[in-house]
């Protein structure tokens, strides 16, 4: 069951460049408890998200081609990809790549027409980076260790390179699990507010939304009844509740149109994408600003609970577990951290 948006964004994305393929990030390590992995895709299967005005765009449902995240608009200019390295089993992997093979792709990749520049990156020199980008999150140091972090091939690409053709070799190729474009995510997609509150809409396929799922025999997610859009009293419930959190300094609403125009501005340059959005792909939110000291915490669960929210996003999480992704390879297993919901 798809949707209008789902196909004109499918093709869209068919046609961008290089991919984040959420199937095959790392989850992180979680010896002492199950955890689940944290889902990139954070409202529909329409796989455009607006966090505060500007798009997260993610693959849609399913696995193989279609299950990408993807930002590009060719012919492109000079663009920096990720492209990193088998460590285990997977779909793309036979297992852990080898030194030999190592050698052998870099050769495979510096003979590539489209790449103007290539630098190893390996899981030393990696872990150095990611302690120091993470020195103020706590957590992520806990948690996150050496093994964890797959080396990679960080390569430029010539100007006017075709994106999708490089993408398509660079999966092809023996050893390689995950091509990600390193600006994939719009400068400001993740400053502003604090809290990204948003409500529910017609046709979606958010549980919390009254939407129903199931898995397909072949292991795709299946909607089965759509989602309504939050009521006029739902509204006015959430905009009290706002007004009444001590947590809170200001918030703003933000309407389909004002979010359609500052993902137009977040993404001028992509003009595929913006041809496949329309201005009633953009879900209402609206956007909090906390108090200093204030415990988000409590914020984000009570949001959460209230009838005709879809989505409640913690900015400032999402913004270092967005890094951890596409700079370091790995998805932390923690669905719920930053407020999402599965």
């Amino acid at each position: 069951m798809s949707s209008p948006v789902e196909d004109r964004l499918r093709g869209a994305l068919a046609e961008a460049g290089a991919s984040l393929d959420v199937s095959t990030l790392r989850p992180l390590r979680a010896p002492e408890r199950r955890r689940f992995r944290l889902d990139l895709r954070l409202v529909t299967a329409a796989v455009s998200v607006v966090v505060a005005g500007t798009a997260l765009v993610t693959g849609l449902g399913g696995h193989g081609e279609e299950d990408r995240a993807v930002v590009a608009n060719p012919p492109s200019p000079p663009t920096e990809l990720a492209v990193f390295l088998c460590m285990s089993e997977s779909p793309r992997c036979s297992g852990r790549i080898t030194p030999e093979q190592t050698k052998e792709l870099e050769g495979e990749l510096r003979r590539l027409p489209q790449v103007e520049r290539l630098t190893f990156v390996s899981q030393v020199t990696a872990f150095q980076d990611f302690r120091k980008t993470f020195a103020h999150n706590e957590r992520f140091l806990d948690e996150v260790k050496l093994t964890d972090l797959p080396p990679s091939f960080r390569l430029r690409t010539r100007p006017g390179a075709d994106l999708v053709r490089l993408n398509r070799s660079l999966l092809g190729m023996t050893g390689i699990e995950n091509v990600v474009r390193e600006d994939i995510f719009a400068p400001d997609t993740f400053t502003g507010a604090d809290i990204s509150a948003f409500l529910c809409q017609d046709h979606t396929a958010i549980p919390e939304c009254g939407a129903k799922r199931e898995i397909s025999d072949n292991g795709d997610m299946m909607v089965t009844e759509e989602g309504k859009a939050a009521t006029k009293s739902q509204r006015k419930a959430i905009r009290a509740l706002i007004d009444a959190l001590p947590e809170v300094e200001s918030y703003v609403f933000e309407d389909q149109e004002t979010a359609y125009e500052n993902f137009r501005r977040s993404y001028q340059d992509n003009k595929r994408l913006l041809e496949a959005t329309r201005v009633r792909d953009m879900p209402e939110s609206f956007q909090i600003t906390l108090k200093a000291g204030a415990d988000e915490s409590r914020v984000l669960a009570k949001l959460r609970r209230q009838p005709g929210m879809s989505q409640v996003v913690f900015r400032p999480c999402m913004a270092d577990y967005a890094t951890l992704s596409t700079r370091f390879g790995v998805i932390p297993t923690d669905h719920k951290a930053c407020g999402t919901a599965n």
